[in-house]
């Protein structure tokens, strides 16, 4: 066997190793898993309702603070 022939055979038994490792070994999610976790994270960061008050865009928000050109 020459030594090219050698190194190769050694680069494919290396290389199939990592894969099947690399396949056998990461967690198993469901598809969707990426979804469910951001709106966990979403829903975690959102107000809760108790002492939230809404400010509707009518005649009470008009004058307060600062406002663009154009309205």
């Amino acid at each position: 066997m020459t030594p090219l022939a050698f190194l190769a055979l050694a680069a494919a038994i290396t290389l199939l190793g990592v894969l099947l490792l690399a396949l056998t070994g990461r967690k198993r999610t469901p598809w969707d898993a990426s979804i469910d976790d951001f709106r966990r994270r979403l829903d975690a960061l959102a107000p809760t309702d108790d002492g939230v008050t809404d400010v509707a865009d009518g005649d009470a928000s008009q004058g307060e603070g600062r406002t663009s050109a154009g309205t």
